[in-house]
């Protein structure tokens, strides 16, 4: 087996600098034949705890793969989504968009529909509606200890972490029959203002998600789930949805460009919120190896582009050291 030094290196430095004074990174990177066995690790703060953001939907998926696979969820199965309990989101998004009207609106999908907008679109309300269908976060608390994986910490759901951090102004609408209409178009505007820009850092926010753990993962915890869902064929689903997603290309999928001769495939996850910037992703090797990738920043005040392109130098970094080692040819 081979492993870079302890000493992090200087690449990760140079890139953890460059997301300003208080950015911090995280890396955990694995490599496995295809029989499992771990051939190369780079990590560096990769014990440290970093905001999921939206990577948390990656576990999400495993557990709607797994009661798929025992037979007590089918993808056919319909679930009716009103607009009064849709979580805030991209405007864009299929359903998170709902959240921004003051009127009802009703959909039915399937559950191979709503895990589709999770993991390619990033959707929040449908993630929140099979969350809440499958048992909610102590089903997928369950769900993780059963994995014995350590690391990784939920306590809310996508709706209840944007109004903790962005500080919005909840609902106060309960009853399953009241119109949304009686929030008001005010209290919807109040929270847009909240909101914008997306991606500013609300320090005291995210400093409590870190020092509690809350919404949280190592990135050596989140490589190992990457493992266990690229060894087990159940999960195999989940995986096809993350070969689609459709929200960032400019960080692990960046990186990969100069070296998509060695690729079979590759899925991944992203996770954007305030300071917090994350990728996450499966990379299939064209000589039988796969790899698991996780790169997590947080309190970053630099723009958007820049903290994408320190993910993509980053992943450059490892599959650069990957090949220097020659473990991307035939086996």
């Amino acid at each position: 087996m081979s492993t870079v030094a302890q000493d992090p290196p200087e690449v990760f430095q140079s890139c953890q600098r460059r997301l300003g004074p208080s950015g911090r990174l995280g890396v955990s990177a694995l490599l496995f034949d295809p029989n499992g066995e771990r051939r190369a690790h780079i990590g560096f703060n990769e014990d440290d705890r970093f905001p999921m953001a939206s990577v948390v939907k990656v576990p999400i998926g495993m557990l709607i793969a797994c009661e798929i696979a025992n037979r007590t969820l089918s993808v056919d199965e319909k679930i009716r989504i009103h607009s009064r309990t849709a979580s805030p989101g991209l405007i864009g998004n299929p359903l998170d968009r709902f959240y921004f009207l003051p009127f009802e609106i009703v959909r039915t999908h399937t559950v191979d529909q709503l895990m589709a907008f999770m993991l390619h679109h990033s959707d929040n309300t449908a993630t929140d509606a099979i969350l809440h269908r499958l048992g909610g976060i102590g089903a997928l608390t369950n769900f993780l200890r059963d994995l014995q994986i350590e690391g990784i910490s939920i306590k809310r759901t996508m709706h209840e972490l944007l109004t903790y951090y962005y500080a919005l102004q909840p609902s106060d609408v309960t009853d399953e029959h009241h119109p949304r209409a009686t929030q008001g178009i005010g209290r919807i505007l109040a929270n847009v203002g909240r909101m914008t820009p997306a991606f500013r850092c609300r320090p005291d926010r995210e400093e409590h998600l870190i020092r509690t753990g809350e919404e949280t993962c190592t990135p050596r915890a989140m490589a190992q789930l990457l493992k266990l869902l690229t060894l087990n064929s159940k999960y195999a689903l989940v995986y096809s949805h993350m070969q689609r997603c459709a929200t960032n290309k400019r960080r692990i999928a960046e990186g990969l460009k100069e070296q998509r001769v060695f690729v079979k495939s590759f899925g991944h996850k992203t996770g954007s919120l305030g300071a917090i910037a994350n990728d996450v992703g499966i990379l299939h090797l064209k000589n039988g190896y796969f790899a698991a990738l996780a790169v997590m920043t947080c309190h970053s005040a630099v723009r958007m582009p820049v903290r994408d392109n320190e993910i993509a130098t980053v992943t450059r970094a490892v599959i650069g050291q990957w090949k220097t080692e020659q473990l991307f040819e035939s086996s």
